[in-house]
Parts: C-alpha cells; sequence; structure tokens
C-alpha cells in the first residue's frame, strides 16, 4: 500500500518513512533547532562545572610565580683589630653602598655592628664601612661623599685664629676606623636568593656576604711637659702645630693641609721631694703625625691668683712613633718649659701667710721689771 506525500505529491509505501522525502524545509528547521540545542547544553555546562574548576584549583597547593629584582646581602664586620675603645660598641656602624654607574649612593645603618642583612638591586658597587654614623660624631664632619675614594673625615670644629690665619682645632677628633670593597657586583643569578624571615636563623644566613675588617684611621698622642713651679698653675691649655685636617677613609692617608690641635693639660705628678717641679701629660686622637715636619707646642697656663697667665713657645721635643703588632700607632712627646712659672699668691689669700720655717730658733730670756 502506497501514499502520497501532501508537501511533495510523491507516493511511496505506506509505513515506510524514506529520508529522500524529507524536505527541505525540515531539514532546516531541525538543524537550527539542534544547533539551539547544543548551546543551551554547553551554557549549562558551563554554569554547572565552573564553580568545580574554581573549587578544585583553588584547593592546589602551588606556589605562585614571582620575580625579585633584589638580592639579600649579609654584611659582617671583625673590629678585634681597630684598636677602639669598649664604649665605641654602643654606636653602632654605616656601610655606604656607591654604585659605579654614578647613581645616589646608599646610607645602610648597622645597629648590631657586626651583622647586617640588606636587599641590594643588581648592579656593581664599592662600599665603605666605618664606625658610628655620619651625625654620631662630636669633633668630625665629613666631606666628599659623592665617591667612595673622595670620602673624607675632617675636623668638625675648628677656627681660624691668630694674626697668621691658621686654624685651631678646638676638640680631638673621635676614635674612627674603616674598611672598604670595591666592585662588589650583584649579578642577575643573585636576585630573589633570600627566603621567608620567619624560615630564616643565623645557621642559615643569607647565601651572599660582605666581610669587613675595619681599622683605625686616628692616632693617639700623649704630651708629657715638664715645668718648673707647677704649683703656681692653676689650669694649662696648649695647641700643637702640624697636625693633619682630615684623613680619608679609603685610602687612610691624611691630607696635607694642617692645623692646630688645642689640648688641655691633666694629672699633674710632682717630682720625688719636690713641692714645685714636676709633669702634666694628656692624651688625645689626630688624624695622623708628620715627623719629618716642624712642630710646636704653645703652652698657656693660667695662674692660681686668677689673673695672671703664663705662655711659652716650645719648640725643642723629644718624639718618639711606635705601633703594636695589630697596627696601632702610639705617639709620645716630651718636652720641657725653659722658663720657670713665676710665683703668685692664692686667688682670695690675705697676703698675710707666714712662712715659720724661716723664723729664728726659739731662746728663752729674763725681762726686766
Amino acid at each position: 500500500m502506497s501514499t502520497v506525500d501532501k508537501l511533495t505529491g510523491k507516493r511511496c509505501d505506506k509505513g515506510l518513512r524514506c529520508a529522500c522525502f524529507v524536505s527541505p524545509q525540515r531539514t532546516q528547521r531541525f538543524t537550527e533547532n539542534f544547533l539551539c540545542l547544543s548551546r543551551r547544553v554547553i551554557f549549562k555546562l558551563c554554569v554547572t562545572l565552573c564553580p568545580l574548576w574554581c573549587i578544585l584549583f583553588s584547593g592546589c597547593d602551588r606556589r605562585e610565580l614571582t620575580y625579585s629584582d633584589e638580592a639579600e646581602i649579609t654584611l659582617t664586620a671583625d673590629w678585634s683589630k681597630a684598636g677602639l675603645s669598649e664604649q665605641e660598641a654602643q654606636y653602632g656602624a654605616t656601610a655606604v653602598f656607591y654604585p659605579t654607574d654614578g647613581s645616589t649612593p646608599i646610607t645602610v645603618l648597622m645597629g648590631d655592628r657586626s651583622r647586617k642583612t640588606v636587599r641590594m638591586k643588581e648592579g656593581c658597587y664599592n662600599v665603605v664601612l666605618f664606625n658610628r654614623s655620619f651625625d654620631d660624631f662630636s669633633g668630625i664632619a665629613f666631606r666628599g661623599m659623592d665617591a667612595h675614594h673622595t670620602l673624607e673625615a675632617y675636623a668638625k670644629n675648628a677656627q681660624v685664629k691668630g694674626m697668621d690665619g691658621g686654624k685651631v682645632s678646638m676638640d680631638s677628633p673621635d676614635e674612627l676606623a674603616a674598611d672598604y670593597v670595591e666592585g662588589f657586583e650583584v649579578t642577575p643569578d643573585m636576585l630573589g636568593n633570600y627566603e621567608p624571615s620567619a624560615t630564616r636563623n643565623t645557621e642559615h644566613p643569607s647565601p651572599c656576604q660582605l666581610c669587613f675588617t675595619p681599622r683605625k684611621l686616628t692616632k693617639e698622642i700623649t704630651v708629657t711637659i715638664h715645668i718648673k713651679g707647677m704649683n703656681n698653675i692653676r689650669t694649662a691649655i696648649c695647641t700643637l702645630s702640624g697636625v693633619p685636617e682630615s684623613v680619608f677613609l679609603v685610602s687612610g692617608k691624611a691630607s696635607e693641609r694642617t692645623l692646630s690641635q688645642q689640648f688641655e693639660l691633666a694629672h699633674p705628678v710632682y717630682l720625688p721631694g719636690s713641692k714645685t717641679e714636676g709633669t702634666m701629660s694628656t692624651t688625645f686622637s689626630v688624624f695622623g703625625f708628620d715627623e719629618n715636619i716642624l712642630h710646636e707646642i704653645y703652652f698657656r697656663a693660667q695662674l692660681v691668683d686668677g689673673k695672671t697667665e703664663f705662655t711659652e713657645e716650645l719648640k725643642d721635643m723629644k718624639v718618639n712613633v711606635s705601633e703594636d703588632s695589630e697596627g696601632i700607632v702610639n705617639i709620645t712627646i716630651d718636652v720641657t718649659c725653659g722658663e720657670t712659672v713665676p710665683t703668685v699668691k692664692p686667688e682670695g689669700s690675705s697676703g698675710m701667710d707666714a712662712d715659720v720655717d724661716g723664723w729664728d730658733e726659739e731662746e728663752n730670756k729674763d725681762i726686766d721689771i
């Protein structure tokens, strides 16, 4: 039994549905419906699976990819050869990184002068380390700070005095020690070489270290002056000429510019059996001392009467320069006043002092009445 398709007018056997008889309109509608259905299914799958993907990946323990432009560097300093006094340890230290490309120096303050960890960017550096900081010295200031080889410590409290216009440093410079490293390079493979601070300890320091062994740049001078009539002196202040004005931290060389260093005498010691003759001395620091140039000591004493001043220029000095096993230089100057300090009456005395030693021996005589 055959039937006639109402759309095409063609016959086919009853019960048979041939694809060749499907109309183009039906094929187009089926394709459109199928694509629409596919889009709906894909959209629903995305809506359903996206939260699952987020949960899945957020639960993964993975390390984020990061990039660091800095390297961690540990600075260490051995101060055992610096010859500094024990109280210097409380002031810490300073390290200055000078980029070789001429950019701005980087100053690092070290509260613990023996160790400090810092982070530096890629580049090449010249590094200078010294005790204290730029602002912690009372008798020292700094100049030439743009480059490591010009960094210079000079007498801070220097005044122009006298007719010759010479400079006089009113204070002895503080103790100063320094060391340096040239051409230290932070390379690309050093960047990001640090661990989180929570996991770092002293047993696992930074893989990169800069080590310094500072040496003392100031020198100590002990001056001893032999004085006749020392019992008449209340205070004594002297100046030593021909002392360097400054010292360079990298080379350790004192400058050729000189000034006079003021110092105050103390520690009077009388010679055995004498009440008028003895020595006064003191110890102070200088940036250097050249034995080959002329040095003079100008001695000025205020006497016990409160108004008389005794002065003398001392040129005949005995100088001894010694250096210990650690390279610490000590200088002693021994000089004698050529004149005797005049005898004056102490301030506030009545002027009726009697010298009983000059009286005649006691005699017993009868008196007629």
